[in-house]
């Protein structure tokens, strides 16, 4: 059964009503998001300092950290290497 013309208008005029409501919501919502950020967006200067020193000094002895690793890896490389081939040098005699 087709509706007739008043209902089909009727129902129309409600869904570009409910879109029109949407999009208005969405753009308060959108705003009070950037506000809110924003608001947020205020550090303490000091507390990013010390963070930044934090992350610094740990940085730091990490980097000292895979040094003394990397430093280890490879003597003991060269060791093993090196006593590969005095057994080897004994073995052939």
């Amino acid at each position: 059964m087709k509706k007739p013309q008043a209902v089909a208008m009727t129902t129309f005029a409600k869904t570009k009503a409910i879109k029109a409501k949407t999009a208005i919501t969405s753009v308060l919502v959108t705003g009070m998001a950037l506000a809110t950020s924003a608001a947020h967006a205020a550090l303490d200067p000091v507390k990013v300092t010390a963070v930044e020193t934090e992350v610094l000094a740990d940085v730091a002895t990490a980097a000292g950290s895979g040094m003394t690793v990397l430093g280890t890896v490879l003597a003991t490389s060269v060791g093993m290497s090196l006593l590969s081939r005095f057994i080897n040098k004994g073995a052939n005699g």
